[in-house]
């Protein structure tokens, strides 16, 4: 029987590749919601930006209903 041997792998997990990929996906994020939050301020009924934060922050700090 012939066993091959375990080829190297050519590309090598580099931390750095992740956490730049990462920052740049949230610099996209901040960016899209920026473009929302101009779009938004003129429809009736909106909350302002700040509002809009508050809320997220408040949804986002509730424990999720499923997890009980």
């Amino acid at each position: 029987m012939h066993i091959h041997a375990n080829l190297p792998d050519m590309n090598p997990v580099n931390p750095y590749a992740a956490a730049a990929e990462k920052a740049i996906a949230k610099q996209r994020a901040a960016i899209g919601r920026k473009k929302l939050a101009k779009r938004a301020l003129g429809i009736e009924g909106a909350p302002s930006p700040v509002e809009a934060f508050m809320i997220g922050t408040w949804m986002a700090s509730r424990p999720d209903e499923c997890e009980k």
